[in-house]
């Protein structure tokens, strides 16, 4: 697959799915409001780290394809200075469980590995 588009669309908008779904467990269970709350959060940093992870390697890929001399990265201090952000957040106030805030943190870039398979399926045919 060499447009990597579709697949940041579609695990957002699965993400966004699992999050309305979550907050709506939120509202309607009151015993897991801790866990919903804090899987949200990470799910949303997770979110946002792969979609700048995304804009990275387009970046990286087009200094590459212009030849460009300039160095790049993919922004791994940034990705993992938002994620500690993140966690202290959730540690500091107790809405959040910690737990779910982290595992929500790698869904989304979990989330792209069956994505891509399932679009290169569909593309081939």
């Amino acid at each position: 697959m060499d447009n990597m588009t579709p697949v940041i669309n579609t695990v957002t908008r699965v993400t966004v799915i699992i999050m309305a779904g979550l907050l709506m467990g939120w509202a309607l269970h009151h015993e897991t409001r801790t866990v919903t709350l804090g899987m949200s959060l990470g799910l949303l940093a997770g979110l946002v780290n792969f979609r700048y992870l995304a804009l990275k390697v387009r970046r990286v890929t087009q200094a590459v394809a212009d030849k460009q001399k300039s160095s790049f990265s993919l922004g791994f201090a940034t990705r993992i200075s938002f994620a500690i952000l993140v966690t202290m957040f959730s540690v500091k106030i107790e809405h959040f469980s910690l737990e779910a805030t982290i595992a929500g943190l790698f869904i989304p870039q979990l989330l792209s590995i069956p994505v891509g398979i399932y679009l290169g399926i569909k593309n081939k045919l």
